[in-house]
């Protein structure tokens, strides 16, 4: 951190949807900026982790599947095996594009992108400890704090075992099991649960409401739980 400057208008902590849109609506009303990310690559879990991967796995796998069952593709992709690491680097190409886009944002908006973990020592002073420990401290005006959210993981649950993901860590898997159980059937469960099927996986939703989905109307629900069972065969 040589060489850095010491003092900003604003200092945002997290470069995720919410940090990049505050940090560049900022500096276009000439406030000098500088973005803290823990990450060695800007984006924040939304780019790394959450949105941008998973949706593009779905997406992969979407395609994988409907090509599945084209009557001119068909056949020849039922002798195709699909691997993790097939999947992994289609989503990671996908992550460094959205990375090299967003490095562009700040470099033309003039926002200074520091690596490291930000603590707060006072109202105005941030220490940001870099990935070798070294401290550096910044002062700023005003702060942003935009550092995410990330999965629940419940106490009695052995999240060290290989074999138990969240849906961060779903991301990070290096073989496809054969069954997959998805505990939590909202939105991103029902999504998982989907995908994976697609590839020819056993897999169990496992739903603690009443219903799917419960904030659509019931009919939707109800088609959705419908066509789910339908999928599983």
């Amino acid at each position: 951190m040589d060489g850095l400057k010491n003092h900003f208008d604003v200092i945002v902590i997290g470069s995720g949807p919410g940090g990049e849109g505050a940090s560049i609506k900022l500096a276009k009303v000439g406030k000098s900026v500088a973005v803290v990310e823990s990450h060695s690559m800007v984006g924040g879990g939304c780019t790394h982790l959450g949105t941008i991967p998973s949706k593009t796995l779905i997406h992969e796998i979407s395609q994988y599947s409907e090509q599945k069952k084209s009557r001119l593709f068909g056949r020849a992709l039922q002798q195709v095996k699909v691997t993790c690491d097939d999947l992994m680097a289609a989503v990671q190409d996908v992550v460094a594009q959205q990375v090299r886009e967003r490095e562009g944002f700040y470099a033309r908006n003039a926002i200074e992108v520091i690596e490291g973990h930000a603590r707060f020592i006072d109202a105005h002073t941030v220490e940001v400890v870099d990935e070798a420990g070294n401290p550096h401290q910044l002062t700023a005006g005003h702060f942003v704090i935009a550092t995410g959210s990330h999965p629940y993981r419940p106490d009695d649950v052995d999240f060290a075992n290989a074999r138990v993901v969240d849906s961060d860590t779903i991301l990070q898997m290096r073989e496809l099991p054969g069954t997959l159980t998805v505990y939590g059937a909202g939105v991103i469960g029902c999504e998982y649960a989907s995908a994976f099927k697609g590839l020819g996986m056993k897999v169990n939703l496992v739903n603690t409401r009443e219903r799917l989905l419960e904030y659509l109307d019931e009919e939707i629900s109800n088609a959705l739980s419908y066509h789910m069972r339908d999928e599983q065969g």
